[in-house]
């Protein structure tokens, strides 16, 4: 489903409104018209823009096409809203080819621009955009997190336009995770504010969603009605997908009632849908019905022919792909330059600078030759000692962090080796003691096996603390090992919490021992935090691996915080983070609970302690 770039494009432009009479192909022409009689300034890209977006359903190659160039244009032209919208129109055609990595990679791109001028409705639009690119890809947990940023977000600014596809999106991703009642709650929320904000390509495609609650809930009558209102609200706009989704609900709901002659017609009405507004995915996705359920009737010619049907969209959609691919590279390969062409006017900039410096100083070098030298050795010596600051800071920084972590292990490996074996050899003079007891003393016999336990009880805590102030998982395995040992223990701890460990592209190659010993001591930390303070009844682990970074994020449902006064806990998280030049954001707020996020770099420290 489309919702969210649709409406992320309409209020880009300021076109959302009532319905357009011209159709996607026709509104093209006409911009394609506008757009060789224009000059290459603002409105050019805001056509661009339309021009992007009237082609996005039919053809995502063009569309990604035309908004590389209007982004090109804004950017010459500094016109930052006009290139932020375009990284926005960009992440949608990506994200409706299906190319989810480089969506998510634009619009990522277009949040941080929009941080940078205060766009809030360009970061309402990115947030908005993510969740739903996580949507797709079957992270419903992920995708809330950056939904429900976009709705505070939009809340805040006060723009209900903004707000409407928001509440759908987030019903959607409920729906996923089964959750009807609270999809049901945010479809009907987002529903309410479709007919207020007269937005109908909203509403179509939240009539479907509940068409899909309702059946989910098992109200096939309901659910048939929602689908109807979609098909009736659908009829004669350029919305094929909401079409062939609401058929295709229909004829699900015919099988279920054993009436498989409505159930094909409505599968044919849906593949004719998605035929006539190009919607290749649709096709698919028809023709497969079609051809399951005249397999079931017997009728193998014609559940062939959609096979074939379902094999050439199929071979379609590869070759959008390749070409998307293709598109994407070139993408990157722009972004790529246009760092390069920032960094040669900068520097261009900066010579610039440097001319116009040595004019004035020849212009006074008479008067001012001597303050310039005694003003420049003294900026020499502020210069050394800022660094030499920075450097002993650092070095002792490491040097701390080193000590910790050697006397982490040296009391973790006295613990195991001294304290442990002392209480196992208690423990096996006792157990000898008890078979040489003389039967008939209940009383000798109860105090010593209580001994007994209370022993066993202490070897398995001097345990539990010797493996966490020296993991053996991280020294022999690594990082991701040592987490799930970490986690693992949970479960025996603190049998209430539901805990998650997710993890992508790890090992991190470029990641030294030291630094995932620091990363571990950073997730220690914030788990118990979250069994200290946080009262949480779930608790999710993510650990992200790319070839520049790696993403440590702690997220749990607890009761939050408003106070930011921290503690030692999170001072020793700072500090660890500020020693692996980690970037650290912690989110929260009373009630949502709380999301711990680092982002380390894989630059290796200029000092790195010693594991």
């Amino acid at each position: 489903m489309k919702r969210f770039l649709l409406i992320c494009s309409l209020c880009c432009l300021g076109l959302a409104g009532p319905a357009r009479a011209l159709g996607p192909t026709a509104q093209a022409d006409s911009l394609l018209r506008l757009l060789n009689a224009s000059r290459p300034d603002t409105s050019r890209v805001n056509l661009l823009i339309q021009l992007a977006w009237a082609r996005t359903d039919d053809s995502p190659v063009t569309a990604i096409r035309y908004g590389q160039q209007g982004r090109q244009l804004a950017h010459q032209l500094r016109f930052s809203r006009g290139e932020c919208r375009t990284l926005l129109m960009l992440g949608w055609a990506f994200l409706r080819s299906g190319n989810y990595p480089t969506a998510i990679q634009s619009m990522q791109a277009a949040r941080r621009l929009a941080e940078r001028i205060n766009y809030r409705g360009g970061q309402v639009h990115a947030d908005n955009g993510m969740g739903y690119a996580h949507l797709e890809q079957g992270s419903p947990r992920l995708a809330l997190r950056y939904l429900f940023r976009a709705v505070r977000r939009a809340e805040a600014i006060g723009d209900k336009m903004l707000l409407t596809p928001i509440p759908g999106n987030i019903g959607q991703a409920y729906l996923q995770l089964n959750k009807t009642d609270s999809a049901r709650h945010y479809i009907e929320w987002g529903y309410r504010l479709d007919l207020e904000q007269q937005d109908w390509h909203s509403e179509i495609g939240d009539l479907a969603l509940l068409g899909d609650v309702a059946m989910q809930s098992g109200q096939p009558e309901q659910a048939r009605a929602y689908y109807r209102r979609c098909i009736e609200r659908a009829e004669g706009r350029p919305i094929s997908y909401a079409l062939c989704q609401a058929w295709l609900g229909l004829a699900r709901l015919a099988r279920q009632q054993n009436q498989p002659v409505q159930a094909l017609a409505n599968a044919q009405r849906a593949l004719e849908a998605s035929q006539q507004g190009g919607y290749t995915r649709g096709i698919l996705i028809a023709s497969e019905a079609l051809a399951n359920q005249y397999e079931a009737r017997g009728d193998t010619a014609r559940a062939f022919a959609h096979l074939r049907r379902a094999s050439q969209t199929n071979g379609r959609l590869f070759s959008l792909n390749r070409l998307v691919q293709v598109q994407a590279l070139d993408f990157g390969e722009q972004l790529r330059r246009q760092e390069q062409g920032d960094e040669r006017r900068q520097q261009q900039a900066q010579q610039r600078q440097n001319l116009l410096l040595g004019s004035l100083l020849l212009l006074f070098i008479s008067s001012g030759v001597g303050y310039l030298l005694i003003s420049r050795q003294h900026l020499r010596r502020e210069v050394a000692l800022v660094q030499e600051r920075q450097q002993l800071e650092r070095r002792y920084a490491a040097e701390i962090l080193q000590i910790e972590e050697k006397e982490r292990r040296r009391v973790g490996a006295d613990l195991h080796d001294g304290v442990g074996q002392l209480l196992c050899a208690a423990h096996m003079n006792l157990a000898a003691l008890q078979q040489q007891l003389v039967p008939g003393e209940p009383q000798q016999q109860s105090l010593l096996a209580t001994a007994v336990a209370t022993i066993d009880e202490s070897v398995r805590e001097i345990r539990s603390i010797s493996h966490g102030l020296a993991p053996v998982a991280l020294l022999e395995r690594g990082l991701v090992p040592a987490a799930q040992q970490l986690l693992g223990r949970l479960r025996y701890s603190a049998p209430g919490l539901a805990v998650e460990l997710h993890t992508v592209g790890l090992p991190a190659p470029g990641l030294p021992g030291a630094a995932q010993a620091l990363v571990y001591r950073i997730l220690q930390e914030a788990v118990q935090n979250v069994l200290r303070h946080a009262h949480a009844t779930e608790l999710t682990v993510q650990l992200l691996g790319t070839a520049t970074d790696l993403t440590v994020m702690v997220e749990d449902n607890g009761r939050g915080f408003a106070n930011k006064t921290e503690g030692l806990g999170m001072h020793n998280i700072r500090l660890r983070a500020r020693y692996l030049n980690a970037d650290l954001q912690l989110d929260s707020e009373p009630g949502r609970g709380t999301t711990l996020t680092l982002r380390v770099p894989l630059e290796t420290p200029a000092a790195t302690p010693a594991a």
